[in-house]
């Protein structure tokens, strides 16, 4: 009868610990899980929880972002072959640019993110924008152009333009999305745009931008600064090219998430700039020339 009352004993103890075990570790699990939180305007603001969208860097607190920024100075860690692979596919037809998005379709099935966890691509950018400043700066104030003056552009290209004007309407396109054009279903789990792949959607499209405002048009600026019909309606277009193109890259970076509907809004500014293209040559032909690119260039270098 001992024996039995010892080994009973030792059972309970053994289930005792094993159910301690277990409710540790269960804590030290809902510990360790990042808690998922929507910020201003209803987007993903880096943090998931359990069952929802997100990834492995985005960590509790926002430490998503300093492990995101602590990448820039890994010069080692950083994929160049792929970050160029994206940009040159970029460059090519319309048709073709949505295979940069598949990326982010792989990314949710092995990282379980949609947002590129490799600063290269931002990092590349800037470098492409301090380039094109100066060659800017020198077209343009050519001997007037300072150390000081030169800083001062490259301040509000990068801070003014790119960051700004890219949390902005990245901001802006991720709340329309997990506002109104998420696709609920009781067969999926819930999902919302992560902020940082609405900031890669900026990066993107701002390429494409980037190629036709400050490096096609620098290339025929002297035409494109000629006070004439031919000129004004060849700065205008490549201004409206230049916009729908980032509206264009927009709406394959939203329609590539398999949760959204009707992401075909995204395309909606390109009509408004289309009408207003139509409308300044109206007025140009009338006389009342408006040029793009006179007006931009007197903005930053009159």
């Amino acid at each position: 009868m001992f024996g039995q009352s010892t080994t009973s004993v030792d059972t309970m103890n053994e289930s005792s610990f094993s159910s301690s075990d277990a409710t540790n570790a269960r804590r030290r699990m809902a510990h360790d899980t990042p808690s998922f939180s929507l910020g201003a305007g209803g987007f993903d603001t880096g943090e998931i929880g359990a069952g929802r969208g997100g990834g492995y860097a985005y960590a509790a607190g926002g430490q998503w972002l300093t492990q995101y920024l602590r990448r820039v100075w890994s010069w080692d860690q950083i994929d160049y072959d792929s970050t160029f692979d994206q940009m040159v596919t970029l460059m090519g037809a319309p048709k073709h640019m949505s295979k940069v998005y598949k990326l982010a379709n792989y990314r949710k099935k092995t990282k379980n993110q949609w947002a590129r966890d490799d600063p290269g691509f931002a990092m590349i950018q800037l470098g492409f924008l301090a380039v094109s400043t100066l060659a800017w700066g020198i077209a343009c104030l050519q001997d007037r152009l300072t150390v000081v003056r030169f800083l001062l552009l490259l301040v509000k290209e990068i801070l003014g333009h790119w960051l700004v004007g890219g949390l902005v309407l990245s901001g802006v396109c991720a709340s329309l999305a997990n506002r109104y054009l998420i696709l609920h279903s009781v067969h999926s789990v819930a999902q919302t745009v992560e902020w940082l792949y609405a900031f890669d959607i900026h990066c993107n499209s701002f390429f494409v931008s980037f190629l036709l405002t400050h490096i096609v048009q620098l290339m025929i600026l002297p035409l494109l600064l000629s006070d004439g019909l031919t000129s004004t309606l060849c700065a205008n277009a490549l201004w409206a090219l230049a916009i729908a193109a980032y509206f264009y890259v927009t709406h394959l970076g939203y329609c590539a998430l398999p949760f959204l509907t009707k992401t075909e809004y995204y395309l909606y500014p390109v009509v408004g700039v289309v009408l207003l293209y139509v409308a300044f040559a109206f007025l140009a032909v009338a006389g009342y020339r408006f040029n793009m690119t006179r007006m931009v260039v007197s903005f930053y270098f009159g």
